[in-house]
Parts: C-alpha cells; sequence; structure tokens
C-alpha cells in the first residue's frame, strides 16, 4: 500500500485561510445581494408614494402647473415659456 501524503502545516493553514476568505467574500455578497433588493424594494415603495403626493398636487394646482422644489412656488407652465 502506498504510503499517503500530507501537507505541510503552512500549506494547511494557507489552504484554510484561502478557503475561510472565500466562505467570508460569498457571505459579503449574498448579504450585499440582500441589501439591494431591500434598496430596490424602498425605491419602488417610494415612487408610489411620490406618484400619489404629484397626483395630489396636480388635483390641487393643476396639471399644467410646475412646482420648483427649491422654492415650493407653483407656476402654470405657460407662464414659464412666457419668461424664457
Amino acid at each position: 500500500m502506498a504510503k499517503s501524503k500530507k501537507l505541510t502545516e503552512q500549506e494547511l493553514t494557507q489552504v484554510q485561510s484561502m478557503l475561510n476568505a472565500f466562505n467570508q467574500l460569498k457571505m459579503q455578497l449574498g448579504d450585499a445581494v440582500l441589501q439591494q433588493s431591500s434598496i430596490v424594494s424602498k425605491i419602488d415603495t417610494l415612487k408610489k408614494e411620490y406618484a400619489a403626493v404629484e397626483l395630489e398636487l396636480s388635483k390641487k394646482y393643476g396639471e399644467d402647473s410646475q412646482i420648483d422644489v427649491q422654492t415650493g412656488e407653483v407656476k402654470k407652465k405657460e407662464e414659464l415659456t412666457k419668461v424664457e
């Protein structure tokens, strides 16, 4: 029967260390994917909420209104083309 060969302690430590690093990176990637999914879901929710607010403001100030988000000033689109 052939004599079995064995890695040196240094080789074994190196291989184990690399496998640990690989497994940690896979876990980090999984966490990142889960976080991305959560963020995308939050973006979708915010877009729906924004659309609802936009519709409400459109009903209140008119569909032909444009809001300056810096000042809150509401102008009719016709006024904007006259000024420019």
